[in-house]
């Protein structure tokens, strides 16, 4: 067994080789102890070693104690060390530093701090807003960093808010949707669907396929019935709606569906895929799809035509 003490004061020896054998013994014997001896290690002149002494800290640190040392000349590693040693107080302490780096991971460490949330917002980086930004529930402070400077900040505010479903005034909304970044733009899409109206309206002009698929996507997962939202979306952007119908079959769903089906002002594209999402279905309204049928639009009455005798081979298996 290898002796820890021995091995711990050979790693000041004068020798080199001494010196890499102890590193790799007490490495191997994996004793959290041997990081004492390590300390020293971060400054010496060869690489090799240094290197060493942030696996050792980075392997063995556990407490605030392990910290303690490194606040002299070693901000950034203690502050790096923090993601998995609880240590408020020195957190505290290296959020006040220079460095921004060291800044960001004290932060992270007290993200669940909410007190500190509006300190994090008036850093002058964005590795810490960010933080505030992500752990916030506050709707003031969320809002404002919708507005951030940088774009990594604005998007995970708005995540954020889509996620905990925060109730953000429409003018934030609509900034957020003035936006040149059709990521953030997406993500503020989200949020419109809870709000309806105006904001959503805007949102559904915006021709970009990561914008539209958002909004069908909330659609999808948070909307289940024909609603205001939903048939102020049918109106502006009916392809939207389209996704959300596949597979919904209730009779407000049905309605809407015919009712868009029936509307010749519609794209034919959009017309026919709409009646093919009846297929295998035998409540089909036969007088109506009849009348589909002889549609003006060649894609819409081959639809017709095929969903009407999909129609007739159901009922002949009866």
């Amino acid at each position: 067994m290898t002796n820890i003490d021995g091995e711990i004061s050979r790693l000041s020896n004068k020798d080199v080789k001494i010196r890499r054998k102890a590193v790799r013994l007490l490495f191997e014997e994996d004793n959290p102890r041997a990081l004492l001896g390590f300390v020293k290690m971060l400054d010496d002149t060869d690489f090799w070693f240094r290197n060493k002494s942030l696996d050792a800290h980075r392997k063995w640190a556990s407490t605030a104690d392990d910290l303690l040392p490194l606040l002299e000349n070693h901000k950034r590693l203690a502050a790096e060390l923090l993601q998995r040693v609880d240590a408020p107080d020195i957190a505290l302490t290296l959020l006040e530093e220079e460095d921004h780096i060291t800044r960001s991971f004290a932060a992270k460490s007290l993200a669940n701090s909410e007190e500190l949330h509006s300190k994090f917002t008036k850093d002058e980086h964005h590795s810490v807003r960010i933080v505030a930004a992500e752990f916030s529930s506050d709707k003031n402070l969320i809002s404002s960093l919708i507005e951030d400077k940088h774009s990594a900040v604005r998007r995970a505010a708005i995540s954020n808010a889509a996620k905990h479903k925060l109730k953000l005034d429409s003018d934030v909304l609509d900034s957020g949707l003035s936006s040149s970044d059709p990521a953030l733009r997406s993500l503020i899409a989200t949020l419109a669907v809870n709000s309806g109206g105006e904001i959503l309206e805007k949102a559904c002009r915006d021709i970009n396929p990561k914008v539209r698929k958002a909004i069908a996507d909330t659609l999808r997962s948070e909307v289940t019935e024909v609603d205001e939202r939903i048939s102020l979306i049918a109106s502006i952007s009916p392809e939207i709606i389209l996704r959300w119908l596949r597979s919904r079959y209730d009779p407000g769903s049905s309605s809407l569906r015919w009712s868009l089906i029936e509307n010749t002002s519609l794209n034919s594209r959009i017309r026919s895929k709409l009646i093919e999402q009846m297929e295998g279905r035998s409540d089909i309204d036969k007088q109506r799809l009849a009348i589909i049928s002889e549609d003006e639009s060649v894609l819409v009455k081959i639809a017709a035509e095929n969903l009407s005798a999909s129609l007739g081979e159901l009922e002949g298996e009866k």
